[in-house]
C-alpha cells in the first residue's frame, strides 16, 4: 500500500467505524484507481488538484462533530494565544528562525546534493580523469589519451570529451566576454539532451571544424531577446565568423558548475575539432573532461575495473622518451554528481546539521515557556477536569494550541527561509556548485510543512501531558500557602536549560575553529603584496591576433599605455598571476642538480613582460630580475622559485645552472635556459594549498608557450586607490581595442575571491552558533524568572527573615551556575565528538583545538550571566510583606 493511500485511510477515520467497514475498502480502491489516473494524465500539478478535491470532499462530507471539535479547539487556541501576546511572539520568533534557518539550508542541500542532474539517466552518467601517483589532483584527459581510451573501452554506451574555452562575443551592442566550451558532437547524445530549436553539432562539423555554434537559453535570451530566425544567422567569436545551428532548452546547463577543471556553465557550443598536433600530443593538454554513460547492466565497478587493464595499452602507444613519465598511469573514475559536488558535500551536511541543532534549541526554549506558562494554568485546567473533561481531552487543547504556534511559526520561517536562502547564495558566490539548481519548489514548501507537522511533538506533548496529569486538588492548591508549589517543573525546565547549553556550545565550538582556521588562512603569506595593485585580465581572440608576434605586441602596447596613468610605481604582465597558475609542464635539468624521479618533474610555467616580479611584489631571493637586455636573440634565461632552487640545487647557488622543457633523454631538442635569479614561493592556487616548483620564462624569449600566451594578466602597482585606477586602467585598454573586453579587479579583491568557500562556512557556522547563544540566553532567562516567580513567598519570607541581597541573588545565580556547568560539561564531550566530522574544512587547526573551546565556553558563560542576572535583580525587589500577605 502506498503513503498516499494510507493517508487516504487516515482520512476515512473521520467516519464512523459502520460506515469505514460498509464503503472503506470501495473508497479507497476507487481514491487509488484516480489518483494513478489523474498523475498519469496531468503529472504533478494533476495530483495535486486531485488530492485538494478529495480532501476538500471527505471534509465536507465528514461527520459534522468532528470539525465542530477541531475548530472549537482551533477558536480557542487563538483566543488564548492572542491574550497572551507576549508569549506567543517570542515563541512564534524563536520557531520561525529555526524552521526558516532549516528551510533555507535545505533549500540548497536539496538543489546542490538531492536533485539529480537535468540529463537523462544521470545515475549512469560518469566522469573519467587521470592521473598521476606523484600529482595530488587528477587532469583531464589529452587528446590523444582520449581517443585510444574511447577506441578500446567497452563498458559504455556513450563516451565525449568537453573542455572550457574564452570567447568573445562582438557585432552586438555591448562585446561580451564568453564562456564556452569546445564539445566533441556526441556529448549531448550521451547527456541525453537535444536542442530546443535547431540541430546539434554533427560528426561532419567537428571533422570539417566548421565554424558552427549552439547557444545557451540564457545567452539567447539576455543578448538576442529570444529572436528565433537567430538559428541559421552568423554571430561573431573571436573575431570569426560562426553559424548558430541551434539553441540549448532552459533547463540545460552545461558544464554543471563546480570549482574546478572546466566548470563554468558555456553560454556558446562549439565542435572540438581536434587538429592534428593535438591527436599527437602525448603528455600535454591533459584539459579535456571526459563524460560517459555507463552501458546497460555495467556497473562502476565493472568499469573501473576494465579503465585499470588499458592502462598498459594506453601507455605502450605513447612514445618511447615518455613511456617513463607515464608508467605509473591511472584512470579514476566517478559518478558524475559526486565529482560535480565534491568537496561541498561535507560542508553542506554540517551545515544542515548545525541547522537542526538550531531548531531542537527552537524548540526547547518554546518547551520551557509553555511549561512556564502551564504553571500559571494549573488552576483553569484543574477546573476544566472538575466539569468532566478527560486528561486526553485536555492534552489534545493543549497539543492543538503547540499545532497553532508550529503553523504560524513555519509561514514566518517560510518567508525567513526565501530572504535567507538568498543572503547565503550571495555569501557562497560561484564557488558552490550546481547553485543553478537551487531554489523554492513544491519540496521545500512540504520540507516546511512537515516541520509544522514534526516540531509540535518536540516542545509541545511532553509540556500538555505533565500539565494533564495534575490532579483537580493540585490545580486547586495552587492558592494555598505552599511555597515550593511551582518547583516540580523545573527539573523538566533545568534540563531544557541543560541541552540548549549543550547543544549551543557545540555549534560555538564549531564557529570557533572556523574562525581560528579563517584567521590562520588571511594571515598566510600569499608571496606577493597586493595592496594598491590592480589586475586586468583579457584574452585575445584569435581572429585579430593570430600570430604569436601579434601577441607579443599586444602585451608591450598594454603595459606601455599602462604608463602613461598618474601614480603608477610599476607596471607588468603575464600569462597568468598568483592564485590562478593552472599549467603544468615537464622539466629536466642539467646534471648539476639533484636527481628526482620522472613523476616529479613537473613544474608551473609562467611568461612574464614588463616589470612583473616588482609589480606583484614578489621578492628577489639570490640573482636578478629579467631585464631589457634578455631579448629574443640573447641567452635564453629564466627565474625560478625557492621552492625549486630548493628541490634541485639544496646545497648549492642555483643561479647559473640551466633547465629545460622535457625530460632528460637524447630526443629532447629544446634550448638551456640559465637560472639569472630565484624570487619567493607565491601560491599557485589557493592560499590552504602548498605552493609547488614554478618557473618565469620571459615573453620574448617564448616559443613553448602557444595559447596560453592569449590570456594576458596586466598587473599595475600605484600611490593611488583602487576604484580611480580601475577607471583609468579600463579607459587606456579600451583605446587599445575598442571590441576587447576587460575583467579588471584589485589583487585584495582576488585574495577575498579565492577564500570565498571558507568564508561562506565560517559566516554561517557564526550565524548559526549566535542563533543558537540567542536562544540558550532567552531558556535560562525564562527558567530563572520562572524560578523566582514560584519562590516568591520562600525568598519573601528570607528577606524577612534578614537575608542580605547579596543571599538572594546568590540563591537564584547558584541554580544558572549549576544548569551551566551541567550544560557546559555535556557540550564538552559533544563537541569533542561532533567536531571531527569538520576536519576537511579546517586550515592549520585540530578538530580538538584547545582554544577554541575554552573561547566558545567563555562566551557561552557571558551570554548565561546578563540572562542570569536580571531574575536574580527581581528577586532582590521582592516585598515580603506582598508575598506573606497570603499566609
Amino acid at each position: 500500500m502506498s503513503r498516499a493511500d494510507r493517508f487516504f485511510r487516515y482520512l476515512l477515520r473521520l467516519f464512523p467505524a459502520e460506515f469505514r467497514g460498509d464503503f472503506g475498502d470501495q473508497m479507497a480502491a476507487t481514491f487509488s484507481d484516480q489518483r494513478r489516473h489523474e498523475l498519469a494524465r496531468g503529472g504533478f500539478m494533476g495530483a495535486l488538484r486531485f488530492w485538494w478535491d478529495t480532501v476538500r470532499g471527505i471534509m465536507a462530507t465528514a461527520p459534522r462533530e468532528h470539525l465542530d471539535v477541531v475548530c472549537r479547539d482551533v477558536g480557542f487556541a487563538l483566543r488564548t494565544l492572542r491574550r497572551q501576546k507576549g508569549f506567543t511572539a517570542v515563541a512564534v520568533l524563536a520557531l520561525a528562525v529555526g524552521i526558516g534557518a532549516n528551510t533555507a539550508v535545505f533549500t540548497i542541500v536539496n538543489g546542490v546534493l538531492l536533485q539529480a542532474l537535468p540529463y537523462q539517466d544521470p545515475q549512469r552518467l560518469v566522469l573519467l580523469f587521470e592521473q598521476l601517483p606523484s600529482v595530488p589532483i587528477k587532469f583531464g584527459f589529452s587528446p590523444p589519451d582520449f581517443e585510444i581510451v574511447r577506441d578500446l573501452a567497452r563498458s559504455y554506451s556513450g563516451f565525449a570529451a568537453y573542455r572550457n574555452v574564452g570567447l568573445e562575443l562582438s557585432g552586438v551592442s555591448t562585446p561580451q566576454r564568453l564562456d564556452g566550451a569546445r564539445v566533441l558532437p556526441g556529448l549531448f547524445a550521451v547527456l541525453g539532451v537535444g536542442p530546443a530549436i535547431g540541430r546539434a553539432l554533427t560528426e561532419d562539423d567537428d571533422r570539417q571544424g566548421a565554424r558552427v555554434a549552439m547557444v545557451s537559453h540564457n545567452l539567447w535570451t539576455q543578448t538576442f531577446g529570444r529572436d528565433p530566425s537567430l538559428v541559421g544567422r552568423t554571430i561573431s567569436l573571436d573575431g570569426r565568423p560562426y553559424t548558430v545551428v541551434g539553441i540549448m532548452p532552459d533547463s540545460l546547463v552545461f558544464p554543471p558548475r563546480k570549482p574546478g577543471l572546466n566548470g563554468r556553465p558555456a553560454d556558446v557550443f562549439v565542435p572540438m575539432s581536434f587538429s592534428p598536433s593535438e591527436r599527437q600530443a602525448f603528455g600535454m593538454m591533459y584539459n579535456n573532461t571526459v563524460v560517459a554513460r555507463l552501458a546497460p547492466g555495467v556497473s562502476i565497478e565493472q568499469a573501473r575495473a576494465e579503465l585499470s587493464t588499458l592502462v598498459p595499452a594506453l601507455t605502450d602507444r605513447y612514445p618511447a622518451f615518455l613511456q617513463a613519465f607515464t608508467a605509473r598511469l591511472s584512470i579514476p573514475i566517478t559518478p558524475m554528481l559526486d565529482e560535480t559536488v565534491g568537496g561541498s558535500r561535507r560542508l553542506l551536511l554540517v551545515l544542515m546539521a548545525a541547522v537542526s541543532l538550531v531548531l531542537l534549541i527552537a524548540c526547547a526554549d518554546v518547551a520551557g515557556l509553555i511549561l512556564t506558562r502551564s504553571a500559571s494554568r494549573q488552576r483553569e485546567l484543574a477546573i476544566r477536569s472538575a466539569l468532566g473533561a478527560t486528561r486526553m481531552r485536555i492534552v489534545r487543547q493543549l497539543v492543538t494550541e503547540a499545532v497553532v504556534l508550529a503553523a504560524a511559526g513555519s509561514a514566518a520561517g517560510l518567508l525567513l527561509a526565501y530572504w535567507l536562502m538568498r543572503a547565503l547564495l550571495s555569501l557562497a558566490g560561484e564557488k558552490l556548485p550546481l547553485t543553478e539548481s537551487i531554489g523554492f519548489d513544491y519540496r521545500i514548501v512540504l520540507f516546511a510543512v512537515a516541520l509544522a507537522l514534526i516540531t509540535p511533538l518536540a516542545f509541545g506533548i511532553v509540556p500538555a501531558i505533565r500539565a494533564a496529569r495534575a490532579t483537580i486538588g493540585d490545580g486547586l492548591k495552587e492558592t494555598t500557602r505552599t511555597p515550593a508549589s511551582g518547583r516540580r517543573p523545573l527539573s523538566l525546565l533545568g534540563l531544557l536549560v541543560v541541552g540548549q547549553f549543550a547543544v549551543a556550545l557545540v555549534l560555538s565550538v564549531g564557529a570557533g575553529l572556523l574562525v581560528r582556521s579563517f584567521v590562520r588562512l588571511v594571515q598566510t603569506d600569499p608571496g606577493f603584496r597586493p595592496a594598491q595593485t590592480v589586475r586586468a585580465t583579457m584574452t585575445l581572440p584569435i581572429g585579430r591576433y593570430n600570430t604569436p608576434d601579434q601577441v607579443k605586441a599586444f602585451y608591450q602596447r598594454s603595459i606601455d599605455a599602462a604608463r602613461t596613468i598618474p601614480g603608477v610605481l610599476s607596471i607588468g604582465a603575464g600569462s597568468d598571476l598568483p592564485l590562478g597558475v593552472r599549467d603544468r609542464r615537464a622539466f629536466s635539468a642539467d646534471p648539476s642538480a639533484q636527481q628526482i624521479p620522472s613523476q616529479s618533474r613537473l613544474i608551473a610555467p609562467t611568461w612574464t613582460a614588463g616589470s612583473y616580479f616588482d609589480a606583484l611584489g614578489i621578492a628577489l631571493v639570490r640573482g636578478r630580475f629579467f631585464t631589457d637586455t634578455d631579448g629574443p636573440r640573447s641567452e635564453r634565461v629564466v627565474i625560478v622559485n625557492d621552492r625549486l632552487a630548493r628541490l634541485l640545487w639544496p646545497d648549492a647557488d642555483p643561479v647559473g645552472r640551466r633547465i629545460r622543457w622535457g625530460l632528460d633523454i637524447a630526443e629532447n631538442q629544446n634550448p638551456w635556459m640559465t637560472i639569472v635569479g630565484v624570487v619567493g614561493n607565491v601560491k599557485q592556487t589557493g592560499l590552504d594549498t602548498p605552493a609547488i616548483e614554478q618557473v618565469y620564462v620571459p615573453l620574448v624569449q617564448d616559443d613553448a608557450g602557444g595559447p596560453l600566451l592569449r590570456t594576458v594578466n596586466v598587473v599595475v602597482r600605484s600611490t593611488r586607490d583602487g576604484a580611480s585606477l580601475i577607471t583609468d586602467i579600463r579607459g587606456v585598454l579600451r583605446a587599445l581595442d575598442t571590441d576587447l573586453p576587460a575583467m579588471l579587479q584589485t589583487l585584495q579583491d582576488m585574495i577575498g575571491a579565492s577564500v570565498q568557500p571558507q568564508r561562506f562556512s565560517l559566516m554561517v557556522m557564526v550565524l548559526f552558533a549566535g542563533l543558537a547563544l540567542t536562544l540558550a540566553a532567552f531558556g535560562v532567562y525564562g527558567v530563572l524568572a520562572n524560578s523566582v516567580a514560584q519562590q516568591a513567598k520562600e525568598i519573601g519570607i528570607r528577606v524577612a527573615l534578614g537575608a542580605s541581597r547579596g543571599n538572594v541573588i546568590w540563591l537564584v545565580l547558584r541554580r544558572a551556575l549549576a544548569l551551566t556547568s551541567i550544560g557546559l560539561a555535556i557540550g564538552g564531550a559533544g563537541a569533542l565528538a561532533a567536531t571531527r566530522a569538520m576536519t576537511g574544512l579546517l586550515f592549520e587547526v585540530r578538530p580538538t583545538d584547545a582554544a577554541s573551546f575554552l573561547g566558545a565556553a567563555v562566551c557561552l558563560a557571558l551570554i548565561a550571566l546578563p540572562a542570569s542576572l536580571v531574575p536574580a535583580w527581581r528577586a532582590t525587589r521582592v516585598d515580603p510583606l506582598v508575598a506573606l500577605r497570603t499566609e
